[in-house]
């Protein structure tokens, strides 16, 4: 039930117990790329994951990592479109914007755009985050052009 089961030998233990056990997993939550390496990348790859591979990339610092963890999972036979990977909408849509642009060129990349809400502190997504990850994102504009474009397109 650990969100982050990366973060102590005993997660990655209880990963690499599951390969060729004949359960089908989905960590749900997305796991912190930073924490993958070769070895990490190679059980990640060899385990039957009922859809997808998850990470997060909430911030531009993630932007790296989370590429060095799709590239090492590629070289062990992963696909791209395997792999979902959650962003973080802040009111900084240009922020969210940049990580989309260094992560589209994995081409069936899947992305999920969650505008940031904390109700207790007061935090309501706006109108632009609303529409950057319900039409954006979601409707697949982010594949054939930039969010700029369709910002100017739909003259937002």
């Amino acid at each position: 039930m650990d969100n982050n089961i990366l973060s102590c030998d005993y997660g990655i233990h209880q990963l690499e117990s599951l390969i060729g056990s004949g359960y089908r997993i989905d960590l749900n939550q997305g796991m912190d790329a930073r924490l993958v390496n070769r070895e990490i990348a190679n059980i990640l790859s060899k385990l039957s994951w009922i859809r997808h591979i998850r990470f997060s990339c909430d911030q531009k610092s993630q932007i790296e990592p989370v590429q060095r963890t799709i590239d090492l999972l590629q070289k062990q036979g992963v696909r791209p479109y395997r792999v979902f990977i959650y962003l973080l909408v802040t009111s900084d849509i240009q922020d969210a914007a940049e990580r989309v642009e260094a992560l589209k060129k994995y081409k069936g990349i899947n992305l999920y755009a969650q505008p940031e809400r904390n109700e207790r502190m007061g935090v309501i997504p706006n109108k632009m985050q609303m529409e950057f990850a319900q039409r954006y994102i979601y409707g697949g504009c982010y594949r054939t052009e930039t969010w700029e474009e369709y910002y100017r397109r739909k003259r937002l």
